[in-house]
C-alpha cells in the first residue's frame, strides 16, 4: 500500500536511516530524500560552512526550513538529520505531515559506525560517553514523535521489511 504523505525516518546519527530509507523508497516505488541533503542543496553550502557562518543556531533554522519543505513532499521516504526531531517546533510539524518511524538502533552499534567515519563533528568533538548521553536524550524525543518504533538491530532490509507491514 502506497502512503498519501511522507515516510519520515528518524534516529540517532549512525542508526541506518538513509540505508534503510533507500531499500525503502525502492520497495515502494517512491522518492527518496535526506533532510541534510536538501539542506545542503536548498543553500548552496555544507553542514560545516552553515556551522561555520552562523553556528548551530543557523543551522537549526535552516533545518527548520528544510522541515517545512517535507511537510509539502507527498508521498515518499524521508531520512532527517539525528537533531531534526530533538526540537519541537520540527517534531510537531513533521508528525502531522507526516507518518514517522523510528530506526532504534543500539548505542555500540552507532558508535561503532560512527568511529568509521572520525571526520563526523559529533565524533570529533566529543568523548563516547558525551555521544551516549546526547543518544541517550534523543531517544525520548524519537519516541516522542515517532507513530514506529522500529528496532535495526539486524540487515537493514529486516528494518525496511518491517516498516512496510505496518503501511
Amino acid at each position: 500500500m502506497t502512503p498519501e504523505h511522507p515516510i519520515i525516518l528518524c534516529g540517532f546519527t549512525s542508526s541506518g536511516k538513509t540505508t534503510i530509507g533507500k531499500l525503502l523508497s525502492e520497495q515502494l516505488g517512491l522518492p527518496f530524500y535526506d533532510t541534510d541533503q536538501m539542506l545542503i542543496e536548498h543553500y548552496k553550502m555544507t553542514i560545516p560552512e552553515i556551522f561555520a557562518e552562523g553556528g548551530e543556531s543557523l543551522f537549526r533554522d535552516y533545518e527548520h526550513e528544510i522541515a517545512r519543505q517535507v511537510c509539502g513532499l507527498g508521498p515518499s521516504v524521508v531520512s532527517t538529520g539525528g537533531g531534526m526531531l530533538t526540537f519541537d517546533r520540527n517534531g510537531e510539524i513533521l508528525a502531522k505531515s507526516g507518518t514517522i518511524f523510528y530506526i532504534d538502533r543500539p548505542f555500540e552499534d552507532c558508535y561503532r559506525n560512527l568511529a568509521l567515519h572520525p571526520e563526523r563533528p559529533l565524533f570529533k568533538n566529543h568523548t563516547k560517553e558525551e555521544i551516549e548521553n546526547t543518544y541517550l536524550t534523543r531517544r525520548g524525543l524519537y519516541k516522542k514523535y515517532a507513530k514506529y518504533n522500529i528496532p535495526n538491530t539486524g540487515e537493514p532490509q529486516d528494518a525496511a521489511e518491517k516498516i512496510c507491514a505496518l503501511l
